[in-house]
């Protein structure tokens, strides 16, 4: 049975700014400017690290490719401030089911119960940002080639209107968890739209 950590849940926040600015909510080219922002909350694990090689988002007219830019995201250290994984890339205007991460791999350092830390890495990924060398392998599925589906409130993303944010949550208590055969990785990560100039500073 899988006990997940309980002394942390990382809010892993994104804020999508989409600005629109013809009168009727499209832009005169039908395109809409977006922009993906990182945001975390503090807390007490160690260390959470993944890394994003690729954003998209899936609609009816196809793959939109926001960021093929390989980013190393901290979860834990973005608490006072954001962290832009995609800047001002023009995407058409209006509906989108998915919004998905390709993720290459992650690593995790723990409390080891002696004041120190054991670094878990998923398989070929550089620990030494969590601590050192793993001392065993974080199990995951792969999400480098499919993709990581995010969760949509309403199961689609409008991108219509003068302005919208979505905040998406990765809950580490969740995501990162402890069974008998070792450490896994099982990401849970959910959007919601807020109104815009409520996102978290």
């Amino acid at each position: 049975m899988r006990s997940f950590l309980t002394t942390r849940r990382a809010i892993f926040g994104i804020g999508i700014a989409v600005s629109l600015f013809a009168c009727d909510g499209q832009s005169p080219s039908g395109t809409t400017s977006l922009s993906v922002m990182l945001k975390d909350a503090p807390g007490d694990v160690q260390h959470a690290f993944v890394t994003i090689t690729e954003v998209d988002l899936v609609g009816s007219g196809g793959v939109q490719v926001l960021t093929q830019t390989a980013t190393m995201v901290d979860l834990l250290t973005l608490a006072a401030s954001t962290a832009t994984l995609v800047d001002g890339v023009d995407v058409p205007s209006g509906s989108y089911e998915q919004l998905r991460f390709k993720i290459s791999g992650a690593c995790i350092a723990v409390d080891d119960g002696n004041g120190g830390s054991t670094a878990y890495a998923t398989d070929g990924y550089d620990s030494t940002s969590c601590g050192g060398p793993a001392t065993d392998q974080l199990k995951a599925p792969s999400f480098a080639q499919s993709g990581l589906k995010v969760t949509l409130a309403g199961g689609a993303l409008q991108l219509t209107g003068p302005e919208k944010i979505l905040l998406v949550d990765f809950d580490v208590t969740q995501s990162f968890g402890h069974e008998a055969n070792g450490w896994v990785m099982h990401p849970v990560i959910t959007g919601a739209e807020i109104t815009p100039g409520a996102q978290a500073q």
